[in-house]
């Protein structure tokens, strides 16, 4: 997991508008600054010049939601960040169940695979005693009839 966001996506986890973000932002607040790197970015343009981007660590999301605060009403905020734990909790639900699931479905496979091998052991074992009886089989057919018949009297 990627420990910095762009602002476009911190707008997506807490629902405001990315220009709002951005210009907080710029502003470069001392409690948002330690949680600030500039990066380069390529151009959109063709031929053009990197520019660069401003990118805010997790952790730094805290004093960002201070900020907003001041300029947007909280109800807005707590409400995106409530439907995110939700997401979130959802999310850790649905790991837990699939992990569950997946280790379910190795020890099925793992009894699967013991069945194979001990079926390929029986029908090695039908096999041997099914070539044993044809060349007993063919041995009985290449006698003639009065070795069959003195053998049966014996």
């Amino acid at each position: 997991m990627d420990l910095y966001m762009s602002p476009s996506e911190i707008s997506e986890i807490i629902g405001v508008k990315e220009g709002i973000i951005n210009r907080i932002l710029e502003r470069r607040d001392a409690e948002i600054e330690p949680y600030l790197r500039v990066v380069s970015a390529p151009s959109k343009e063709p031929g053009g010049s990197t520019k660069p981007h401003i990118q805010l660590r997790i952790d730094g999301l805290a004093p960002l939601i201070k900020r907003l605060s001041y300029n947007i009403p909280t109800d807005d905020i707590i409400e995106n960040l409530s439907c995110q734990i939700i997401d979130i909790t959802h999310l850790r639900e649905t790991c837990a169940k699939l992990e569950s699931e997946k280790q379910a479905l190795i020890d099925e496979n793992d009894e699967l695979r013991e069945r194979v091998e001990s079926f390929n052991i029986e029908k090695e074992s039908w096999s041997a005693q099914i070539e044993d009886l044809r060349n007993r089989l063919v041995e009985e057919r290449s006698k003639s009839w009065v070795a069959r018949l003195l053998k049966w009297k014996n």
